[in-house]
C-alpha cells in the first residue's frame, strides 16, 4: 500500500509532467525510485521563479523601475540593461534635484524653502533607493555566477565602487548558471 507522502509526490509529478517540466521518461524514473522507497535526487540549481516578469525590451521606463519592483530581492539574476537604466534613472532624478538645489541658493549660501525641500527629497530617495540598488548589484553579480558578497567591495574607500561599476559592465554566465536562468532568456 503506498502511503500519503508517496502519493502526494507522485501527483506532484503527475502535475510537472502536464506542464512539460519532466519528460515521460523522467517521470517514470522519479516515480519507480518513489515507489522502491529511493531518496530523490537533491536540487543543486536554485528554484528560478520569477517574481516580477520583464518588460518588452523597448520599455525603457519599466526596465528602469524594475528594481524597484524587485524591491528586496537578492536571490536570481539581472541583465546589465535592467542595472544599467536603474543607474541612468536614478542619476537622472538626483541630477534635477540636485539642480534645484543649488538653484535656490543665493550667493551668501542661504538655500530657500524649494532647496530645501528638494535637498531634503534627495537625501530621502538616496536612503529609499539604497536597498533596491544593492539588490540589483547582487543580482548582476550572481548573473556573472559570482557570490553576492562581491557588493561588499562597495566599501573600500574611493576604488571599491570603481571597481564594481567596472564589474558590473562584465556579460553575464550563458545559460543557466547556480543563481537561476539567464535573464535575457527569460
Amino acid at each position: 500500500m503506498i502511503d500519503e507522502d508517496n502519493l502526494r509526490s507522485i501527483e506532484k509529478l503527475h502535475a510537472m509532467r502536464a506542464e512539460g517540466i519532466l519528460s515521460d521518461e523522467e517521470f517514470e524514473d522519479a516515480k519507480r525510485k518513489i515507489l522502491n522507497g529511493q531518496p530523490s535526487r537533491a536540487r543543486t540549481t536554485a528554484p528560478t521563479a520569477k517574481l516580477v516578469h520583464e518588460p518588452a525590451d523597448t520599455d525603457y521606463l519599466a526596465w528602469a523601475s524594475l528594481p524597484l519592483r524587485r524591491y528586496a530581492q537578492f536571490t536570481g539574476r539581472s541583465g546589465r540593461k535592467e542595472f544599467w537604466l536603474f543607474l541612468l534613472a536614478v542619476n537622472l532624478v538626483a541630477a534635477a534635484l540636485a539642480i534645484v538645489w543649488t538653484a535656490d541658493t543665493n550667493f551668501i549660501g542661504y538655500t530657500g524653502t524649494i532647496g530645501n525641500m528638494a535637498f531634503a527629497i534627495l537625501i530621502i530617495g538616496f536612503l529609499a533607493i539604497l536597498v533596491p540598488y544593492l539588490a540589483v548589484q547582487v543580482r548582476r553579480f550572481h548573473d556573472q555566477d559570482r557570490s553576492g558578497w562581491f557588493a561588499l567591495l562597495n566599501l573600500i574607500p574611493y576604488i571599491g565602487p570603481v571597481i564594481v561599476l567596472v564589474m558590473m559592465t562584465l556579460p553575464g554566465t550563458e545559460g543557466e548558471n547556480q543563481y537561476g536562468s539567464d535573464p535575457a532568456e527569460l
